[in-house]
This record gives structure tokens, sequence and C-alpha cells, in this order.
């Protein structure tokens, strides 16, 4: 009896403590939603997707969770990138060796060649000038805010990198900020990256992306488009949605009185020395060898590393180069590097291609005409930031089976490749979606979160579709291009 009795009281015992471990596991969960949500996009991935191949599986639970460490938790994006990546390349990839490649990336020194030429420009006083020149007649945050997108419209027809761009107004973005309060500093923060990547649309060369898309269009489509084409096209369209986001970003995170006087920062314009002259020959050597790749054929992260040597070399430039070095964000470099990795393991393990087919399906299907066809074409690019995060990735994923379900849909090619890459520019939901957004959210002295991302992206994209829908319907057509083929 004494034998039943004490297994009895250790059976009542382990039931007790088994309740109680569950207990402060279930309260764990409660306590942390991020945990909550990992764990139940990690199971729902393998209950629900059990027909994708176990590597698109892999690559698709490894990307939920990275969202869950963007989003809902405190920690660093540079670390949560490094983690995903390294989960691809330990269990898509197949290869660690993606790790260390990654950070031979030519983006990543696109990146840091940019930082350093961002550097010479601003020890130069160049960045000082041009920010005098763009507010040299803004009375209020309105004009400034133009002034600012009105320069960065420009300079989409010189620099064929949104990174590039994004690094070389840095300098112009903290001399502008500086001494604003903190809801101007995070205004301007976000009209910054916002206006670099919705302009790019305005040039063949806005973006790499572009030429790829040119380049598709004429092997799978029934037309080309030219420099002069591209911008008869998408300089309008550029110059209506950098004007759209600016008035968005004044009314929801600039100071209430969008009237109210606009202190210009001091700054100083003194005559150009030998040293301001000679960073701006480099600088203009630079973006005429991006100009010119068709006929040089140097690659455009080539020609940025030769110009950022020449920024820092004794007697010629205006930098030192140790100097230089230790201005470029490094977590921001890592997190460049890591999200490499992931967009490779999205892609090698099919998940992308799949989710595309499946977009694209319904579309061919449903025989809608062809305005219609362009304003759902336009939708999916919209959102395809949230998966693709490479603007050179979307276009390559999407643009084909693209323009082959136009062509099924009678739908023009030409028209099909300009609404889907405009809509691929738009990244702003997300601070992994874009690398100019990533830059400027991370930035010192604070400027936007997660939070202030999602806000402005829900009021831009609804906005950005109905901009679509606008030009694919009545501008473009006035310009002569036929909607059906």
């Amino acid at each position: 009896m004494a034998a039943i009795a004490f297994e009895r009281d250790t059976a009542k015992g382990a039931g007790r403590r088994l309740r109680s471990v569950g207990g402060r596991a279930l309260a764990a969960l409660r306590a942390r939603p991020a945990l909550a949500v990992s764990l139940v996009s990690v199971a729902l991935v393998e209950a629900g997707f059990a027909g994708l191949e176990p590597e698109a599986r892999r690559a698709l639970q490894i990307f939920l969770l990275a969202l869950v460490g963007w989003t809902l938790t405190r920690l660093d994006d540079a670390f949560v990138a490094l983690a995903a990546a390294l989960g691809m390349a330990i269990f898509v990839l197949d290869e660690p060796d993606e790790m260390f490649e990654a950070l031979g990336h030519e983006i990543v020194w696109l990146m840091v060649a940019a930082f350093v030429l961002a550097a010479a420009a601003r020890a130069a006083g160049l960045t000082d000038r041009l920010a005098a020149f763009a507010l040299a007649r803004a009375r209020t945050p309105r004009q400034a805010f133009h002034a600012l997108s009105a320069i960065m419209l420009a300079s989409a027809f010189v620099a064929p990198s949104t990174s590039g761009r994004a690094a070389m107004m840095v300098p112009i973005f903290e001399r502008v900020a500086s001494g604003r309060d903190a809801a101007g500093r995070k205004a301007l923060a976000l009209l910054f990256p916002t206006v670099i990547l919705l302009s790019a649309f305005a040039s063949l060369t806005g973006a790499g992306a572009h030429a790829l898309a040119a380049e598709i269009l004429d092997e799978i489509g029934d037309g080309e488009i030219g420099f002069l084409g591209w911008a008869l096209y998408g300089l309008p369209f550029a110059a209506a949605s950098t004007a759209l986001a600016a008035e968005t970003i004044l009314r929801l995170f600039a100071p209430k009185d969008p009237a109210a006087a606009f202190a210009a920062p001091a700054l100083d314009v003194a005559p150009l020395d030998r040293r301001a002259w000679s960073v701006l020959a480099i600088l203009a050597g630079v973006l005429i060898g991006w100009l010119s790749e068709p006929l040089h054929g140097v690659d455009e992260t080539v020609v940025a590393l030769i110009g950022a040597c020449a920024a820092a070399t004794p007697t010629v430039g205006a930098v030192d180069f140790r100097s230089a070095v230790k201005g470029v964000e490094w977590p921001l470099i890592v997190f460049m590097a890591s999200t490499v990795v992931l967009a490779e393991g999205l892609d090698d393990s099919g998940l992308v291609k799949t989710a595309a087919g499946a977009a694209f399906a319904p579309l061919r299907e449903i025989g809608l005409p062809p305005l219609a066809w362009l304003v759902a074409l336009g939708a999916v690019g919209l959102l395809s930031h949230l998966v693709i995060h490479s603007r050179t990735a979307r276009v390559a994923v999407l643009l084909p089976p693209a323009l082959i379900a136009a062509e099924g849909a009678g739908v023009s090619t030409l028209a099909a490749m300009l609404t889907l890459v405009a809509a691929t520019g738009f990244c702003q939901l997300l601070m992994v979606s874009a690398k100019p957004v990533a830059l400027f959210g991370q930035l010192p002295g604070g400027s936007y979160g997660a939070a202030d991302l999602l806000r402005l992206g829900a009021a831009l994209l609804p906005l950005q579709l109905a901009l679509i829908a606008l030009f694919a319907g009545v501008v473009w057509p006035l310009l002569g291009l036929d909607l059906a083929r």
C-alpha cells in the first residue's frame, strides 16, 4: 500500500510540474508575442505548404522569422539580417561560403565607394552648396520639400544607382536636418529615400533594374525602348509621384502648419577652391563613366571605386582615406550583404518563381480589359517588395511572366513593362525592402522606425495605384502608347 501511495504521489507531483512548465511556457508566449508569432508561422508553413519543396519551405520560414525580428522585436536590423542570412546559407543554399561571397557583392562595394565619394564631397563643401541651391528660395517647409525633391528627381538622369544616390544625399540631409526638432527630422528622413526611389523611374539610367527591363522587353516583348522613350513616359510619372509623396509626408509627419516660416540652414558657400574643383571633376567623371557604360563596358561599381580612390588620393582628393572609411556605415554594409544572401535563398529555393506564377495566373485567366489588367499588374508590383527586397530582382523575377501573360491577354508588352517597373519602385512598407530606406532609417541621431514606414506606406500605396491607373488609362495613351496589342 505504501508503494502504491508513493507512486500515486509521484504521478501527481509529475503532473503538477508538467502543468507548471506548460503554464510558464504559455505565459512566456503571451508575454512575448514575437515568439508566439514565430512558432505559429513556422508551424503554418510546415502544415499548409506541404506541396512546396523542402528548400522553399525552409526559405519561407526563415524569411517570416526575419520579418518578425524586424517588426516585432527590438533586435538590431543588421543582427536579424545576419542571423537570417546564416540560416539561408545553412538550411537552404547548403553553401556557407555564400555568406562570405556576399561581402564581395558589387552592391556592397558600390556603397563603400559612394560613402567615400560622399565624404569627399562633404569635405570640399559641395554638398553644402547643393543644399543651399535647393533651399535658396524656400520660405516654407512645403517649398523646401519640393525643392529638395526636384534636385533628387534631376539626379535620376545622372546616377544609375538608387543606393549610390542615397549615400551621396546623406550629407545634404544632415545639413538640412541639423537643428530641426524630432518631427522635422523624421519628415526629412522619410522624404529623401522616398523621393530617391520614386524619382528613379524618370530615366532609363535611374536604376539598374530599368536597363534590365528594357533588355527583357526586347527579348520577350514586342518592342524596345531607348533613353528618350523612357523619359517620355517615365519623367511625367516620376514627377507626379514624387510631388504626391512630398505632399503626403508633409501632411502626415511635418509640423502642423505647412505654411510656417522655414529657416534655411546656415551654409558656408565660399568660392570653390582647388580642392573643391578637383572633387567636382572626380564626381563629374564618375557620373560620365556611369552614363557611358554602354560605350566602355566598365561596371558602375568599378567606376565608383576608381572615383573613390581618386577622391582619397593625397594632393588630388579632399579627404584622408582612413577618415573616409571610418565614415562608412558598416552595420548597413553587413545588413546589405546579408540581404543579398536572403535574396539568393528565396530565388534558388524556387519560392519566388512559385509565388510569381501564383500571382499572375489569375490575371491571365480572368480575361480583364487592358486597363483593368494593367491596374491589377500594378497592384502586384506595388506589393512585390514585401517578398523580393531587390528592385533588380523584382524586375528579373516578375517581368518575364508578366510579359508572357500580357501577350496572352492582348495587352501591350511595353505598357505592361512600364506599369510593372513603375510599381516596383514603391518600397516604403518595410525597412528591409529597399537599401535607401534602410540607410536613412539607421542614421545616427534617430529618424524613423517600422511604425512610421507602415503609416507612410499605407497612405502612399493606394495613391500610387491610383496614379498608375491615371497614367495607364489617360496620360500614356495621350503620349502615344497603345494599351492593346
